[in-house]
Order: C-alpha cells, then sequence, then structure tokens
C-alpha cells in the first residue's frame, strides 16, 4: 500500500469513527445507563427537606445551570403531593432548560409528574442540533415510583443543554451527567487510522 493508500485510509477510518452513528439515542434502564460508561456528576434535592423551596433562577449546581421558565420549583416531600422524593419542576407549568458544562455525551434522569401521568417534551441539544422525546412521565404522587430516563450522544456529539414542558408539572431528580465508553467498532476504526498514520511516519523516517 503506497503513502497515499495509507493517508486515505486513515482519514476514512477517522471519519466513520466520527460519524458513523452521530445523534442522540434513548437509554431505557438505569443499569444499562450505568453500565455505558462513567457517570461523573450526579444531583438530587432529597436535603432539601420537606416543604417547597424556591431556588432561584440561573442557579448552579455542578456543571449544571438551571434557568428557569416561570420560576424553578424544588419540593413535594411533606406536601400535599406526597411524594417520595422532591424534585425540580417550573411552578408556572412553562418549562425548565438546564444547561451543561463541559463535553458529557452522558444525559439521564429520574422523573415523575406532580399531577397525573402526562406527555412531557424532553428537548436534548447538542453541539451539532436538538433532539426532541415525548415521553409519558408517570405521576409520581402516593409516593409512586419515578420514571428513569438515559440519553447518549454519539458520533462526536455532546450535550449543551435539556429542556422539559409539557401540561402538566414533571419534575427531576438524579440528574447524571458521564462520559460513554467508545464502541468496539470505533475503537477498531480508530486503530486502524493510527497505525496507517504510524506507517507513512516509519516510512517517512
Amino acid at each position: 500500500m503506497n503513502r497515499h493508500m495509507l493517508i486515505a485510509a486513515a482519514v476514512l477510518a477517522l471519519g466513520a469513527a466520527g460519524a458513523a452513528s452521530a445523534g442522540v439515542v434513548q437509554i431505557g434502564s438505569q443499569a444499562a445507563f450505568s453500565a455505558s460508561g462513567t457517570i461523573v456528576q450526579n444531583t438530587n434535592w432529597d436535603s432539601y427537606g420537606p416543604g417547597f423551596f424556591l431556588p432561584g433562577n440561573n442557579f448552579v449546581v455542578g456543571d449544571l445551570t438551571f434557568v428557569e421558565g416561570g420560576e424553578n420549583l424544588i419540593g413535594g416531600v411533606g406536601t400535599g403531593f406526597n411524594l417520595a422524593r422532591n424534585l425540580l419542576t417550573d411552578n408556572y407549568i412553562q418549562g425548565t432548560t438546564a444547561l451543561a458544562a463541559d463535553s458529557y455525551d452522558l444525559l439521564g434522569f429520574n422523573a415523575g409528574n406532580f399531577f397525573g401521568d402526562e406527555l412531557t417534551n424532553f428537548t436534548i441539544s447538542t453541539n451539532l442540533g436538538n433532539y426532541v422525546f415525548s415521553e409519558t412521565v408517570l405521576t409520581a404522587t402516593s409516593q409512586a415510583a419515578l420514571t428513569f430516563f438515559g440519553f447518549q450522544a454519539t458520533g462526536g456529539e455532546y450535550f449543551t443543554s435539556f429542556s422539559w414542558s409539557g401540561p402538566g408539572a414533571t419534575g427531576l431528580t438524579d440528574i447524571q451527567l458521564g462520559q460513554a465508553v467508545p464502541e468496539p467498532a470505533s475503537l477498531a476504526l480508530v486503530g486502524i487510522a493510527l497505525v496507517g498514520l504510524t506507517l507513512i511516519r516509519i516510512k517517512r523516517a
């Protein structure tokens, strides 16, 4: 294989590794999500205790900045809704946006609705695009279990923000950010590219 063919093969391999499966895919369970990579941040509201709390606009927790749609509200435990966990929602049901710093490609959270089973739109934004997932979030009232949602950005994409909105008051907790383990196929393609580039350097020497 001559030098030009090696360069072409290396470029194609690197390109294929980056663009083979670009986009955001959904992960169906906490176990599968945790097995996908390393969780760097896990944010919940358990320390807030019973009652309702207004943490304000643009409040920051680690690498997450929460921007209220109407008014950020944390609560659920020790209230008339009788939730088992405190959730972050919007007091005026206008939606909440969370900005993500750094380059995370894993995003997961537990969700519950304060009133009943409601369709919620989750808009996931990456450095390359926006993705909308319309999901039914089950009620969290009367100590009901929360519903897990997990997402992975692929093909070189990473999360920049996510938001949630709907006709009901959906809240989140256990918001997880992480780094996914590269897929074996992608690692193999990168390996081929590196071998090709190494051979080019050896030939030049």
